[in-house]
């Protein structure tokens, strides 16, 4: 009776523990089904991914390769800038618009690639979730099928052995329920556990698979809303460039005829300045002509004749080779006389030289003595001719030059030198002795010229005015031998062009006027030694500070 309850107890274990088994294993074997299943479905998922990317890819290809086309439709010829730029601006404006477009759809294709590959990586993580399952309920059916293996070794133990051992057997056996029934609970909130688990884990694949899938068809669709838009965009910038383009012929035509008609223009223009260009240089040819014309009249194209014996007859021939003398002597006037005089010799050392005195009072005895030697020392004879008034130091020049001609009525004044003296009475008294000294050596020639002692020059002097300005015209000096011989024509051949201005002597520019009113001439002041030797009435000649 022992044995048969050890061995209906062992019996009843022995069905537990397969019946527990088998639980276990069909629970594991409709685990691993559904990861499989939900790891075909990620398949599924990363394929529909693929091909969205694929057809995204395509999207993204046509529409680049649209893009790429439209440069080539729009590079027809430009038109005039007046009509072309607003069509110009409108093509811009779409084309702009087409490449933001082209920009969203990319930057939405990226946004989408990266969420793909978040719940992609997503994905990879479950599926090694479910893998790390998989492997924890195959070990545990492992164990399970161990356990099993070593309870059905236990119960043929049992079975084996003496029918004694049933009590202890009985309570072994109890014990082994229990336990058994304690393991079949945790070994069912294990796989309990891990059901919820999985069936969580396959959850959230389907949640992502079916948002992945509708972000995927909404990219699709806005994908091919652009691509319509872009179509759409397109033909009419194709429309619009064929209107451009029959304008640009247009304008063409215009351009070419207006172009025909201008050249046509240009060419009269041309022709009408070449024209105005040859009456221009006629005209310039007759000007040029006419100035030349004016130039031979008022100019003598003769050369000049220069003759050794100038006076002949009566008649006197001044040449170009004149040096004119008038007004006061002053500082520089020598200067202008005496470089003439060099001039002229460095020239020719043997034409005749001619100063002309046309009116002057006199002047410096220094400045009158300098011109006085020139003549003396020059190889080339001077002559010096008076027309109108010669006095005191201008007087001594024609009186003692070599060669000496007046007309008729010319005045030659001859009288003593006169000047101030200042300072004390030694200075004075020296001053005065050197004027005299100055009057010994220009008056003793000119009296022996005349074949008398200066004091007699001095005393006719007075004999003839009482205050002693001897003047006599040229005919009575002729007598005096103050001068040569008596002109009745003077002959300028030294008058090469014809006179066009109005000279006015330089002395007019000293011209003042005293507290008066009384005009008076202002002569320079003197330079050490030198006195003003000239004919001065009613005070017009004057130093100013004296």
């Amino acid at each position: 009776m022992i044995n048969f309850e050890k061995r209906s107890v062992t019996l009843f274990l022995s069905f537990m523990v397969l019946a527990t088994t088998s639980c276990v294993i069909a629970q594991a074997t409709q685990t691993e089904t559904a990861a499989n299943k939900s790891t075909a479905n990620q398949d599924a998922a990363a394929a529909g991914k693929a091909d969205t990317d694929t057809d995204a890819d395509a999207d993204l290809a046509a529409m680049d390769k649209a893009a790429a086309a439209k440069p080539a439709d729009k590079g027809a010829p430009k038109s005039s800038a007046d009509k072309s730029s607003a069509p110009k601006t409108e093509d811009d404006a779409q084309q702009k618009l087409i490449k933001q477009l082209r920009a969203d759809a990319e930057l939405r294709n990226e946004q989408l690639s990266a969420k793909l590959a978040a719940m992609k990586a997503e994905n990879d993580q479950l599926r090694l979730a479910n893998e790390v399952a998989q492997q924890k309920q195959s070990q545990a059916l492992q164990q399970l099928q161990a356990e099993k293996g070593k309870l059905e070794a236990e119960l043929a133990l049992l079975g084996a052995k003496d029918s004694t051992a049933a009590a202890p057997d009985k309570a072994k056996i109890e014990s082994l329920q229990r336990a058994q029934k304690l393991r079949d609970a945790q070994l069912t909130d294990e796989l309990s556990s891990l059901s919820a688990e999985q069936n969580r884990l396959k959850q959230n694949q389907d949640v992502n698979a079916a948002k992945l899938q509708a972000e995927l068809a909404a990219s699709k669709a806005e994908l091919e809303r652009a691509k319509v838009a872009e179509d759409m965009l397109d033909m009419k910038s194709r429309v619009k460039i064929a209107n451009l383009k029959r304008e640009q012929d247009q304008l063409s035509a215009e351009n070419g005829l207006a172009a025909e008609k201008r050249r046509a223009e240009q060419s009269k223009i041309a022709d009408e300045q070449m024209r105005a260009t040859a009456m221009a240089q006629t005209t310039t040819a007759q000007i040029t002509n006419r100035d030349a014309e004016d130039k031979w009249r008022d100019a003598v194209n003769a050369p000049p004749t220069y003759t050794m014996e100038p006076f002949k007859d009566g008649v006197l021939t001044i040449s170009d080779r004149k040096i004119e003398l008038d007004g006061p002597i002053v500082t520089g006037t020598a200067d202008n006389v005496c470089d003439r005089i060099d001039y002229f010799n460095n020239q020719d050392r043997t034409k005749p030289i001619f100063v002309v005195i046309n009116n002057s009072p006199g002047g410096s005895v220094m400045q009158g003595y300098r011109i006085l030697k020139a003549i003396e020392t020059s190889d080339a004879p001077v002559h010096v001719v008076v027309r109108s008034f010669a006095a005191s130091m201008a007087a001594t020049i024609a009186t003692l030059a070599p060669h000496s001609y007046a007309y008729p009525n010319a005045i030659i004044l001859h009288h003593q030198m006169s000047g101030s003296a200042v300072g004390n009475m030694t200075d004075m008294e020296q001053e005065v002795k050197t004027m005299q000294e100055w009057e010994r050596r220009l008056a003793e020639p000119i009296a022996k010229k005349m074949g008398i002692t200066l004091d007699e020059f001095k005393a006719k002097m007075y004999s003839a005015k009482k205050s002693g300005d001897w003047d006599e015209f040229a005919d009575k000096a002729l007598q005096l031998h103050w001068i040569d011989h008596i002109v009745n024509e003077i002959r300028e051949e030294g008058i090469r062009k014809k006179p066009t201005e109005n000279r006015m002597p330089s002395w007019m520019f000293m011209m003042k006027s005293d507290v008066k009113g009384s005009p008076y001439m202002s002569l320079p002041p003197l330079e050490p030694y030198d006195c003003y030797f000239m004919i001065n009435p009613r005070n017009f000649y004057r130093v100013d500070g004296r």
